[in-house]
């Protein structure tokens, strides 16, 4: 069993870093000073997380699990929020990824991002947002329209 255990830390190493991305270097990669720039691949500042899922009745409907947040970021950055994996628990805690991209046309400040999976279990423990393998929040109260 111990021979297996680095492999197995090594694998879910991979797995949480897998989902994030990073920012393109802008202006050439170097600063004012002429060292290089380091570009940010999570936002320094996060806010007014909350989830729920949509179960809805009518034709057509699927049940939807939408994930929102607000996010700081810089000018010529963009961020995005997409679904990750579900774990094994009962009920399952949901994953979502949060990144980076650069976006030459972006304002910066404080932007909305939402996630959605459809369709959605009947119930959720928590949704944990991630960003370069560390949780940036975690939300419990998950509410149900019906």
């Amino acid at each position: 069993m111990r021979a297996f255990l680095p492999v197995i830390a090594a694998a879910s190493l991979v797995a949480a870093l897998g989902g994030c991305t990073t920012m393109g270097q802008a202006g050439g990669g170097l600063a004012g000073d002429g060292a290089p720039q380091t570009a940010a691949t999570c936002p320094d500042e996060t806010r007014e997380w909350a989830a729920w899922s949509n179960a809805m009745p009518g034709p057509g409907a699927a049940p939807t699990l939408i994930v929102t947040g607000k996010v700081f970021v810089p000018a010529g950055t963009s961020a995005t929020l997409s679904a990750g994996p579900t774990d094994r628990m009962m009920p399952p805690s949901q994953r979502f990824t949060l990144a980076l991209s650069s976006r030459p046309d972006a304002p910066g400040g404080w932007q909305p991002v939402r996630g959605e999976i459809t369709p959605a279990l009947a119930q959720y423990r928590s949704v944990i947002v991630g960003c370069d393998g560390a949780a940036v929040a975690t939300i419990t109260d998950i509410q149900t329209a019906h």
